[in-house]
């Protein structure tokens, strides 16, 4: 099974779960922690995924790694997943379940990525511009990379606008390479 189908199917059944519960901004916040504590672990994703360790174990290095920091449905959760065999994909699943909750709330998720430090005269208008032409909310994450040189690059969803000197460049060196008057025999 593919690993976005799977995970998209898991994070729904526990979205569902958590708002007939009413506890859905809890367990956004709890599934946050979980998300960055594997992508900040690099031996704690190396122990869950491998096959040798018997579930209860694993089981058990996640009950005592969140037990006290997330709610009861979470480490339950977390807990059903390691019994079915489908450990290893939890931070996938902690990564759909928010994009589940982002699309909930009506909430765009925009990557900003800029040469320095953007003004906040232009985030805002980049924001205004994007929830006009998405009537959704923004909900902009900032990135400076100096390799662009200026300008900007906008990602979200699967749309990506570049606007960067660096993108500029590379477009002329190839209409440059390409000598429309030079003759070949």
């Amino acid at each position: 099974m593919r690993i976005k189908l799977l995970s998209n199917r898991y994070a729904q059944a526990l979205f569902d779960l958590a708002v007939e519960l009413n506890i859905l901004e809890k367990v956004v916040s709890d599934l946050r922690l979980v998300g960055s504590i594997f992508a900040e672990n690099r031996e704690l994703r190396v122990i869950i995924a491998n096959p040798v360790i018997d579930a209860h174990k694993k089981s058990k290095i996640l009950s005592s790694l969140f037990e006290g920091n997330v709610q009861d449905l979470t480490i339950r959760f977390l807990q059903l997943i390691t019994a079915k065999g489908r450990e290893k994909y939890i931070p996938y699943i902690s990564e759909a379940f928010n994009e589940i909750y982002l699309e909930f709330k009506n909430i765009l998720s925009v990557n900003l990525t800029t040469a320095q430090k953007a003004q906040k005269v232009i985030t805002d208008d980049i924001s205004n511009k994007l929830h006009k032409v998405t009537n959704m909310n923004i909900e902009l994450a900032e990135k400076v990379d100096g390799n662009i040189i200026g300008g900007f690059v906008v990602n979200f969803q699967d749309y990506k606008y570049d606007a960067s000197i660096i993108n500029q460049l590379n477009k002329l060196k190839k209409e440059f390479s390409e000598n429309l008057y030079e003759t070949k025999f």
